[in-house]
C-alpha cells in the first residue's frame, strides 16, 4: 500500500483527497470522517493527532479494505489531526472512534484530546463483578484511594480508558492516571481476546521459575478447596510449579496451575525467581567489550556461563556474560534456558522502543501494543518466544498467512532478522508502508502439502551448496555470514525431507537460502605487489583474514613482504597470502 497524499477536508458532498503521507505537519489539515449510521453512542467530538501512521479498522478490529470509498485512505499519516467521537475497547485494545464504523488504535494517537467533552474526560461508568485491589501506574498495590483500601463486588466506579501495566490490562480510575484496577474485576472472567493469562503471560513462560515458599492447598476457579489435584491434596514447600498466569478470585490473587484454569494456588504461597540462560563454549572464546575489542582473555572450551543478553556488535552476534563483557555467538554450543532475542539488529538499530517517535520513511517498524507471540510461516504461535508491550522491531515483509485451506488468512509482518512473524493486530506500524506480497487466495493455496515439483527449486539450491562453499565468496566471508548460509541450507534440507511440508514452508526455506547466499561477500584483496604491501593493503588483508578465520584482527600477523600467520590458542598458524589477495597484472613496457 503506497500513500502519496495527506488527508485534507472538503465539503460533505465532495470526496476527501489525500496528500503526501510524510508531509510536514504545518501542511496537514484536520480530517472529519463522513457521517454514517452507527450503533455507537454519540458524544461530543474532539480533535486528536497521530504520532505515527495508523491503519483504519472496523468495529470488530479488522483492517478496512476501503475507507471513504477508497483503499488508499485506509492508512492515516503521522501528524494528521482527525476528529473522534470518543474511545471504544475492541478485543481488549483501545481505539478512537472516527465515526461511520471506522476506528484507529489509540496507541497511534498522542492521547491529548483538544476538547474536555470527550469520553476520556467524561469517563465511563462501570461496576465491579468481584472484589478488587487498587494499583498505581507501576502495578503496585495502593493502601488507600479515596478512603478505600479495595473495591468490593457491586461497587460502581468511573473509568478513563484501559492501560496495560506489566502485561496486564487495567482500568484507569482518574484523569491523572494515579489509580488503576484490573479489568478482570470489572469485565468478569477473561477471554482469549482480553487478559488471557494462558496465552499472554510472557513472564510465566519466559522470565521466571515458580516454587512454593510454604505448603499450599489447591483451589478451583471459584476459590473452593480441591480434594485431589494430580493425586495430591496439597503441594509442599519447595515444590516447583508451572504457572499459566494470575487470577483474582474473591479479592485474592491466585496462580493458575494448568492451561484449562481448573486448579489454582494462593499467590501468597508462591515465590518466583528470574530464569537464567546458560551458554556452553564449543571452543575457546575471547571476551570482548561493547565496542568489539578484546584483551585476549578467554572463556575456555566446555565452560558454561550465564548470559543476560544477546546483542549485535557491528554485524556479529554476541552474548553478554557480565558488565561490558561479551562472547561471540559463533563460539557458543549448547544453550539452556529461555532463548535470548537480540536487543538490536545487525546494523545496531535498537529493537526496544526508546520513545523516539521519529519515522524513517525508508524503513518499516512495528511496535507491539500488547504481549505478542512470534508466529511461524504456518501461522502457529511460539509457546516461548514473545515480545512485551512497547517493543519495536524492523520488518521487511507483509504477507497473508492461513492456518488451513478453509481458514480466513490474516496479515503478518516478517521480522527483518527472519526470526518469525508478528500479527498485524498485535502491532502499530510506522515508517514505510508495505504492500502484501501475496493475496488471501495465495495464502490458502500455500497451506497445501508441497509436491516434488514444488520443491524443485529448493532442492536445486541445496545441491548447489557444495560449489558455493568452495567459492571465494564463501571462504573469505565472515564466520557469521557463513554460519547463516550453513543454517539456511540445514533448515532447507529439513523442509525438503519433510513429506508434510507446505508450499509456504518450502518457499520460505528457499528464500532464506537465496538471501543468505547473496550476503556471502568474501573476496580477495587486490594489491599492487604481494612482496611490498602498502599500509592500506595490509589493513584490508588483516580484516579479511580475521573475518575468514573468526579471530580478532589483533591475532593476525602480517609483514610488508607478505609473511602471514594467525595466533590460535597461543600457537602460530602459517597462512598462504595468495589465498587472501590477488595481485594486479603488471603491464609490459
Amino acid at each position: 500500500m503506497k500513500l502519496s497524499h495527506k488527508l485534507v477536508m472538503v465539503s460533505a458532498a465532495a470526496l476527501m483527497s489525500v496528500a503526501p503521507l510524510l508531509g510536514t505537519a504545518e501542511n496537514v489539515n484536520t480530517v472529519q470522517a463522513a457521517p454514517k449510521k452507527t450503533t455507537s453512542k454519540k458524544t461530543a467530538s474532539n480533535k486528536i493527532t497521530l504520532v505515527r501512521n495508523a491503519y483504519v479498522y472496523d468495529k470488530n478490529g479488522k483492517r478496512l479494505d476501503k475507507y471513504m470509498g477508497s483503499a488508499k485512505y485506509t492508512t492515516i499519516a503521522k501528524g494528521v489531526t482527525v476528529t473522534s467521537t470518543g474511545t471504544k475497547t475492541i478485543n481488549g485494545v483501545k481505539y478512537y472512534d472516527l465515526g461511520g464504523g471506522a476506528y484507529i488504535k489509540a496507541v497511534n494517537v498522542d492521547g491529548k484530546a483538544a476538547s474536555s467533552t470527550s469520553s476520556l474526560s467524561k469517563g465511563t461508568k462501570a461496576k465491579f463483578v468481584s472484589n478488587s485491589y487498587i494499583y498505581d501506574k507501576n502495578g503496585k498495590r495502593i493502601s488507600k484511594y479515596q478512603g478505600k483500601s479495595k473495591f468490593v463486588k457491586g461497587d460502581s466506579v468511573t473509568t478513563y480508558g484501559i492501560q496495560t501495566i506489566n502485561g496486564k490490562k487495567y482500568y484507569q480510575l482518574d484523569k491523572k492516571g494515579t489509580a488503576f484496577v484490573r479489568t478482570v474485576n470489572i469485565d468478569g472472567k477473561t477471554t482469549s481476546n482480553q487478559e488471557s493469562s494462558v496465552s499472554n503471560d510472557a513472564e510465566s513462560t519466559k522470565k521466571y521459575d515458580y516454587s512454593l515458599k510454604k505448603n499450599a492447598y489447591i483451589y478451583d476457579n471459584n476459590g473452593k478447596r480441591i480434594n485431589k489435584y494430580q493425586g495430591k491434596s496439597k503441594l509442599l514447600k519447595g515444590a516447583a510449579i508451572d504457572v499459566y498466569g494470575i487470577e483474582t478470585i474473591k479479592g485474592k490473587d491466585y496462580y493458575q496451575l494448568d492451561k484449562k484454569g481448573t486448579a489454582f494456588v494462593k499467590a501468597s504461597n508462591v515465590t518466583r525467581t528470574v530464569k537464567a540462560t546458560s551458554i556452553t563454549m564449543k571452543k575457546n572464546a575471547y571476551i570482548y567489550n561493547g565496542n568489539g575489542d578484546t584483551k585476549k582473555k578467554t572463556v575456555k572450551k566446555g565452560k558454561t556461563v550465564k548470559a543476560t543478553e544477546a546483542r549485535y556488535i557491528g554485524t556479529k552476534l554476541y552474548y553478554k556474560i557480565s558488565d561490558n563483557q561479551f562472547v561471540k555467538a559463533a563460539n557458543v554450543g549448547k544453550i539452556s534456558g529461555p532463548e535470548l532475542e537480540p536487543v538490536n539488529e545487525p546494523d545496531g538499530a535498537a529493537t526496544v522502543d526508546t520513545g523516539d517517535n521519529t519515522v524513517d520513511p525508508n524503513v518499516t517498524k512495528v511496535t507491539t501494543i500488547n504481549v505478542a507471540p512470534l508466529y511461524n510461516i504456518k501461522g502457529q504461535p511460539d509457546n516461548v518466544r514473545a515480545f512485551g508491550e512497547g517493543q519495536s522491531q524492523q520488518v521487511s515483509e507483509l504477507r497473508y498467512i492461513a492456518t488451513s485451506a478453509t481458514a480466513t488468512p490474516e496479515l503478518f509482518y516478517k521480522l527483518s532478522s527472519g526470526r518469525g512473524y508478528l500479527k498485524d493486530s498485535d502491532v502499530a506500524v510506522s515508517g514505510k508502508t508495505l504492500t502484501p506480497v501475496n493475496t488471501p487466495e495465495q495464502a490458502r493455496e500455500d497451506v497445501t502439502v508441497a509436491t516434488a515439483a514444488n520443491k524443485a527449486k529448493l532442492l536445486q539450491d541445496i545441491n548447489e551448496a557444495t560449489s558455493v562453499k568452495g567459492s571465494e565468496a564463501y571462504k573469505l566471508a565472515s564466520s557469521d555470514v557463513k554460519a547463516a548460509y550453513d543454517k539456511a541450507i540445514s533448515d532447507g534440507t529439513t523442509v525438503n525431507n519433510d513429506a508434510t511440508a507446505t508450499i509456504a514452508q518450502v518457499n520460505e526455506a528457499d528464500a532464506a537460502i537465496v538471501s543468505a547466499k547473496a550476503k556471502l561477500d568474501g573476496k580477495r584483496v587486490a594489491v599492487a605487489n604481494m612482496t611490498n604491501l602498502t599500509s592500506d593493503e595490509m589493513a584490508a588483508i588483516i580484516k579479511v583474514v580475521a573475518n575468514a578465520n573468526n579471530v580478532a584482527e589483533s591475532s593476525v600477523q602480517l609483514t610488508t613482504n607478505g609473511s602471514l600467520s594467525i595466533s590460535v590458542n597461543g600457537a602460530a598458524q602459517i597462512l598462504n597470502l595468495g589465498d587472501y589477495v590477488t595481485q594486479a597484472a603488471v603491464a609490459n613496457n
